[in-house]
């Protein structure tokens, strides 16, 4: 129970803070509306916190969080049994929010990439996986040549593979319409981002040289 106590603790104080006179400006605006000009797609993983790292406010950063923060690709319709949740965040932030950014931001240590480099989990494993058919949006990242892999570590490797997932990402959401509409009218910048865990770095990728560069 302590790690419950410890959040209703934090919520008593976040509270305090909340309705103080410092925020009431703010609360006047944020009580009948959400205006955040930047979405972030990033992982589930609880050591990745994108408001905490980037010291964003709340109202600042319209979140979607999964496993391996994957975009899948635009898929039109769909039956009854398929469900759209990241594709309908997307629809929202473009049609409703009109963000300027979106950032997908992936991390060192992902366990669903990891999954892909194990092959932990595959079509034979046993009982219903909802990470199995997840992960295989961004498959593609984990191919490696028989050279590379003889001259990379696995760790080296890995982390080839979530920065691919980033990118197989960035282009699976410039498959929506309203995205390459927005992006066409100058309206949207898209924005790949790598979070190393032990470091505390930094990257975005540079579409021009083709790699992630550290932020410093």
């Amino acid at each position: 129970m302590a790690a419950y106590d410890q959040l209703i603790s934090g919520y008593r104080e976040f509270r305090a803070n909340y309705l103080g006179d410092d925020n009431k400006e703010w609360l006047k605006v944020a009580g009948k509306r959400q205006d955040p000009k930047v979405m972030m797609v990033a992982c589930s993983d609880s050591r990745v916190h994108p408001a905490i790292l980037t010291r964003s406010a709340l109202g600042e950063l319209f979140m979607i969080r999964n496993v391996a923060n994957v975009v899948p690709p635009f898929e039109e319709g769909g039956d009854d049994s398929t469900y759209h949740g990241t594709s309908a965040a997307v629809e929202y932030a473009i049609n409703h929010l009109h963000v300027e950014h979106i950032i997908i931001m992936g991390h060192s240590g992902c366990g669903g990439i990891g999954s892909l480099m194990d092959n932990s989990i595959t079509d034979e494993t046993q009982g219903y996986s909802f990470i199995r058919p997840w992960m295989k949006i961004v498959e593609e990242a984990a191919s490696f040549t028989d050279l590379e892999k003889v001259s990379m570590s696995k760790a080296s490797r890995t982390c080839v593979c979530e920065k691919r997932a980033i990118l197989i990402s960035l282009n699976n959401l410039a498959s929506f319409p309203w995205v390459k509409k927005a992006i066409q009218k100058g309206e949207l910048q898209m924005h790949g981002w790598y979070f190393d865990i032990k470091s505390g770095n930094l990257s975005e990728y540079n579409m021009k040289v083709g790699e992630f560069e550290e932020i410093t």
